[in-house]
């Protein structure tokens, strides 16, 4: 219990304290609330694949941190998270937080799907922020910020041993962060002000998210010119064959 007031007492000051801004970083709370809400949905992937304590342990952490890793690694900086003294509390008392109430990740199993798309799209919208306030290219902003926001579910399906969401035909998932990323890239250009661009883009990649999930949407397949004339051949394949005897002369 003292280590998690520590903790407390460390978001806290993160929150409070002006100068732990620096006028190259975004503000340090949202970044930390990525770190805890993508925690926990490691921590529910791992409740749901039945893991033990190492590996809700595990993929809480790694779902945690893994998408500022991946974007800092991208930005040529060292990552935030092993520089900074809040990231690792913040991110093991989240982890703890989702070994100690397991049953709770069961019984909610729903809440945890709500946590994994608020993920995915705070690391979406902290990635973009973080490559424009470095003066990047637009285009460079959207990769990095879809970068983010799957990096950390890509490692941790390797992980569990799972079908990696990301590169087969599924629920939006990169799909949602590159037009939510794209919707911030696209707002900033027309010079909207820095909250209503990231208001959009993390509204935008969560609905899509959300709604991929409630209703089945997926990612399209690529159309080969040989598939249209499948249901054709397949067809014509099925009629009968022609009697052509009784046109010969007996």
């Amino acid at each position: 219990m003292q280590f998690i007031a520590d903790v407390g007492r460390l978001v806290t000051s993160a929150a409070t304290q002006v100068p732990l801004t620096h006028p190259l970083q975004v503000p340090l709370w949202i970044d930390l609330a990525a770190v805890v809400v993508g925690a926990l949905a490691g921590a529910g992937v791992a409740v749901r694949e039945r893991f033990d304590a190492v590996g809700v342990l595990l993929l809480a952490v790694v779902m945690g941190l893994d998408g500022g890793i991946v974007r800092d690694l991208l930005l040529g900086l060292r990552p935030v998270a092993v520089t900074s003294r809040y990231y690792l509390p913040t991110v093991a008392a989240a982890a703890l937080a989702g070994f100690l109430f397991t049953s709770l990740v069961r019984r909610f199993g729903r809440t945890f799907v709500v946590l994994d798309a608020l993920s995915v799209g705070l690391f979406t919208v902290v990635g973009v922020e973080k490559a424009l306030l470095y003066d990047l290219p637009y285009v460079s902003a959207i990769f990095i910020g879809v970068a983010a926001a799957v990096g950390g579910g890509l490692l941790v399906d390797l992980i569990a041993g799972r079908s990696v969401e990301v590169i087969h035909r599924g629920p939006w998932n990169a799909t949602a962060a590159l037009v939510g990323a794209s919707v911030y890239a696209g707002t900033a250009v027309l010079g909207a002000a820095t909250g209503v661009s990231q208001a959009a883009a993390f509204t935008i990649v969560v609905a899509m998210r959300l709604a991929s999930l409630r209703w089945g949407l997926q990612t399209p397949l690529p159309v080969l010119p040989g598939d249209k004339l499948t249901p054709r051949r397949q067809q014509g394949s099925e009629d009968p064959p022609q009697d052509t005897t009784q046109d010969k002369p007996q």
